[in-house]
């Protein structure tokens, strides 16, 4: 009979804890914009393609497009790999190669003109080191979208020069705009334009026996992007999504208090009985809880809810009560973060709602601790990022 007291008691909890969930599954806060965070190894990307380059070779006038531009130019390739950490914002470590005409892109000292009696390369002998910060305003400005095709993009850049005409380095800053289309999943064409300033003078090149020489440049780069590993990003839960849920989870609840309800009556009924056999517990020692679950934020194992307070202290209670032993199991999600990292952080949760545990006054000595890692058993994802509290 006592059992079956415990039993129906520990059925409340249930109850308490889904309805101190229902408000939250009733209040999100979701648009166009929002997606699920991704792991750091998600949508990195790899770009190969040729370039032109066009430098002001001030000394004659000539100013980039103006003038006898196409003396100025050099041809060349370039590589790149890239991330982006939100649909938005990302980097780029992008790799130049010019030298001259592009027969001999590879092959400095075989392109050389005469002024006067010094022989000098021919224009373009650099090569340049470039980081880029990337806004993709097509995401930023539209949403994010995985059936876009095109993709507008802006970012600054900060460049290192090598000249190989005066074996220099040199700094270079930079502003650029890249355009992108999406061939298929793994792989796009990108096209991309810049242009940049240095502190010190490009490879000179000679022409009609004078030598010219420019620190600005344009620079126009066509090639294919290939995406590396998982690429994309999945849209957060929709505000429909989460209203579906919250409305299943309320009706579920509702069924549930009216379960309770008739199961109170009975422990009432039952409660009278006992007590006129003299065989009933005082009030204070009756079971009001025997499990709950403490929510965390993403990559937290602080306790900043006040909901999960009462939660935990419920447990505390029923623990003092009866002389149970407690069981704390932490976890996280496994959309995010390394197995590593996961069962680092499942752990500090645990530890966390366990310390809390001995602050409400039960035995350290009755609580079990352990961490579960990353796991995907609740559904939004995000309720994975948890700890359970259970009497034993």
């Amino acid at each position: 009979m006592k059992k079956f007291l415990m039993a129906l008691a520990f059925v409340g909890l249930g109850a308490v804890a889904a309805n101190a969930q229902c408000d939250e599954f009733a209040t999100p806060a979701t648009s166009k914009y929002s997606v699920a965070t991704n792991s750091f190894w998600s949508n990195w990307y790899l770009q190969v393609g040729v370039d032109m380059s066009v430098m002001d070779a001030y000394n004659n006038g000539d100013h980039l497009l103006s003038g006898e531009w196409h003396d100025n130019r050099t041809y060349g390739v370039n590589l790149a790999v890239g991330k982006w950490f939100t649909p938005g914002i990302g980097t780029r470590l992008k790799l130049n190669w010019q030298n001259g005409t592009f027969g001999h892109a590879f092959r400095n000292q075989d392109c050389l003109q005469t002024l006067g009696e010094t022989p000098i390369d021919c224009k373009g002998g650099y090569a340049r080191l470039s980081f880029d910060t990337q806004f993709n305003l097509s995401n930023m400005f539209c949403g994010y979208s995985d059936s876009r095709v095109w993709n507008f993009i802006v970012y600054p850049r900060m460049s290192l020069y090598r000249n190989f005409s005066t074996s220099q380095y040199f700094p270079g800053l930079g502003v650029g705009i890249e355009n992108t289309w999406k061939l298929g999943k793994c792989v796009g064409l990108y096209l991309d334009l810049s242009y940049e300033w240095t502190d010190n003078d490009l490879a000179p090149y000679a022409k009609d026996g004078k030598a010219f020489e420019g620190n600005q440049v344009a620079n126009i780069d066509l090639g294919l992007t290939f995406n590396l590993g998982k690429s994309g990003w999945s849209k957060a839960v929709s505000l429909d999504d989460y209203e579906a849920l919250s409305a299943e989870a309320c009706s579920k609840l509702a069924a549930l208090r009216a379960q309770l309800k008739a199961e109170q009556d009975e422990n009432a009924r039952l409660r009278d009985l006992l007590a006129k056999k003299g065989d009933a517990k005082p009030a204070e020692k009756i079971v009001t809880a025997n499990a709950a679950s403490v929510f965390f934020n993403l990559n937290s194992s602080k306790l900043n809810s006040k909901k999960d307070l009462i939660n935990i202290e419920a447990v505390a209670t029923a623990a003092k009560n009866t002389g149970a032993k407690v069981q704390v199991t932490g976890s996280a999600d496994s959309k995010t973060g390394s197995s590593a990292y996961n069962q680092k952080l499942s752990e500090a949760r645990a530890q966390a709602v366990a310390d809390e545990l001995v602050n409400l006054g039960v035995d350290r000595s009755k609580i079990t601790v352990k961490g579960i890692g990353g796991v995907n058993d609740v559904t939004p994802y995000n309720l994975n990022r948890r700890a359970v509290i259970e009497l034993k």
